[in-house]
């Protein structure tokens, strides 16, 4: 089969793609230019996109005089406290909705839904008192149970078509070895969804690690305060320094694009593979 592309046509694409490529890595590049300078204008036209000399001292400097490790501890424990309920929750109910039959299932899965049609601002306030009167104002759980609950349309609706989306036959040979529908859901049908489950995973931490509204309300400690509050803070206290405001963006950006490319090969793993083997 011939491609629908001339020589000239391809050639194009590729220009336009790798335009769009530049253009949206050249913000990123730039930020880390300015994080490895020692000195210099950093709106200096055009700018110095390689710094000579590269230098770390901004991130030494930022990382032990200051509270940033104690902020990336806390949104990574925020952060991988809400994939973990979040994800877990999703998939079980993203299960019992492919998979069971129930009265008002249908009605349930809408419901879910519906929740996206929600700003998360409108209801901070009622959330705010639920949670203060719960016990969890001023701790990270505070932080966690609202946001988990807050993305669960989200990760519902990507785990139920996930499960919808598998063979019945698979279900029905589980079922004809004398297996339930937890041992099944187990061993047979949560291993085909490890894609869908990453997904799901990683757009909700990034979500999460970038959260500011929730957790400036929510939290009272500055010992408590997550990456994005610490950063802003942060801000607050080297205005006009630049070099060591990019060196802590560029470290709060780091925790994102490694569990990007920790989890990304599932990303181009089929959930059929390997189910209809043998």
């Amino acid at each position: 089969m011939s491609s629908p592309f001339t020589r000239s046509g391809r050639l194009t694409v590729v220009g336009v793609l790798t335009l769009v490529i530049v253009a949206m890595l050249f913000p990123l590049l730039w930020l880390v230019s300015i994080s490895l300078e020692a000195d210099g204008d950093v709106f200096a036209v055009p700018p110095q996109i390689l710094p000579q000399p590269p230098t770390l001292a901004n991130f030494e400097y930022v990382w032990g005089s200051s509270g940033v490790p104690g902020y990336f501890a806390n949104s990574m424990i925020v952060a991988v406290g809400t994939v973990t309920a979040n994800v877990g929750c999703a998939t079980l109910a993203g299960y019992a909705l492919a998979r069971l039959r129930f009265r008002g299932r249908d009605a349930v899965f809408a419901a879910v839904l519906a929740t996206m049609l929600i700003p998360f601002p409108s209801i901070m306030l009622s959330l705010f008192v639920v949670s203060k009167n719960a016990g969890m104002y001023g701790s990270l759980v505070g932080v966690i149970v609202p946001l988990a609950a807050a993305f669960a349309w989200l990760t519902v609706y990507i785990m139920k078509e996930a499960f919808a989306a598998l063979p019945v036959e698979l279900e029905e040979a589980a079922f004809l070895d004398g297996c339930g529908h937890g041992h099944t859901f187990v061993r047979v049908m949560l291993p085909l969804v490890k894609a869908p489950m990453a997904t799901s995973a990683i757009l909700v931490f990034t979500l999460t690690w970038s959260e500011f509204l929730w957790p400036l309300l929510i939290l009272r400690d500055p010992g408590d305060f997550t990456i994005s509050i610490g950063l802003q803070y942060f801000m607050s206290m080297l205005t006009g320094n630049w070099h060591n405001i990019a060196a802590v963006a560029v470290l709060a950006s780091v925790p994102t694009v490694g569990v990007f490319l920790l989890l990304q090969r599932y990303f181009f793993s089929g959930t059929l593979t390997g189910a209809t083997k043998g």
